[in-house]
């Protein structure tokens, strides 16, 4: 028959055929590597060193303009701000002394989260998402406790000053307009109706003015300062996932098994 009529398809069913058929016979090969290399990935797991994680969570406020409410695009509307604040060197130095321990068992074990709040807040497709878990690993539970609240305590510190700015105007401004209404208050204890009339028209205005300070104060202590909503607390953790490691070894193990499966054949020929 002339090589021009063979049909490749044929040929790679034979192929496929003959590899299956090796497979199905040493079946017991892929079978045990899968055993065997979860028993090694279980063992390996075993051996990870034990670690201490800690996680707080920030929120790292909203910015809005003192008339209009009109929310700023400052550093609390970028996502990463915190992120790139708790891995500084001068966060990271600050953290580590504060735990008492060297700033190079901090460094690399730091990480940061944003926290999902849902996809229909309109503050979160503004302004990214101003919830940020900070979580840190350690060597025993206090470190990675005092580090992770140190972090977190950094963040708010470097992102309040605007918050911070505002709260101390708008208090002095209503402290202000209390004095002004204690004022006008012993102006309009006489004098004749006209001017009592004129005063009880300033009275009004100022208790307006003072009530929407107020109102902005709270607005920017609840709402715009940054703030540590939960602080951290350890728990045991292992350096390497215990899962993740019976799961790989034993996948390498199954592949190992159907290569032997079906190398076995060809070697016992060669091997003769």
């Amino acid at each position: 028959m002339s090589s021009r009529n063979v049909d490749p398809g044929a040929e790679q069913e034979v192929d496929l055929g003959k590899w299956w058929g090796a497979i199905v016979a040493r079946w017991w090969l892929p079978v045990l590597g899968l055993f065997v290399g979860a028993l090694i990935g279980y063992l390996i797991s075993l051996g990870g060193r034990e670690v201490w994680k800690a996680s707080a969570d920030v929120y790292i406020g909203a910015s809005y303009s003192p008339v209009g409410g009109v929310l700023l695009q400052g550093p609390q509307a970028n996502p990463s701000t915190a992120g790139t604040i708790a891995r500084a060197e001068s966060s990271i130095e600050a953290a580590a002394s504060r735990a008492g321990m060297r700033a190079s068992e901090l460094r690399g074990h730091v990480a940061t989260q944003a926290i999902s709040t849902g996809g229909g807040s309109t503050l979160v497709r503004t302004t990214g998402n101003p919830l940020v878990k900070i979580t840190v690993q350690a060597s025993t539970r206090r470190r990675a406790a005092v580090a992770a609240n140190a972090l977190a305590n950094v963040v708010v510190h470097r992102l309040a000053p605007y918050a911070d700015q505002k709260i101390d105007t708008l208090k002095q401004r209503i402290a202000d307009d209390q004095t002004e209404l204690d004022s006008i208050r012993r102006a309009s204890t006489g004098g004749d109706p006209v001017s009592k009339a004129i005063l009880a028209v300033q009275i009004g205005d100022v208790l307006n003015d003072q009530l929407q300070a107020k109102q902005l104060l709270i607005q920017a202590q609840q709402i715009e300062r940054p703030k540590v909503l939960t602080r951290a607390a350890a728990v045991k953790t292992t350096a390497r996932s215990k899962r993740n490691s019976v799961v790989v070894a034993a996948f390498l193990g199954f592949v190992i098994g159907l290569i032997a499966a079906l190398l076995w054949e060809p070697l016992l020929r060669a091997r003769r």
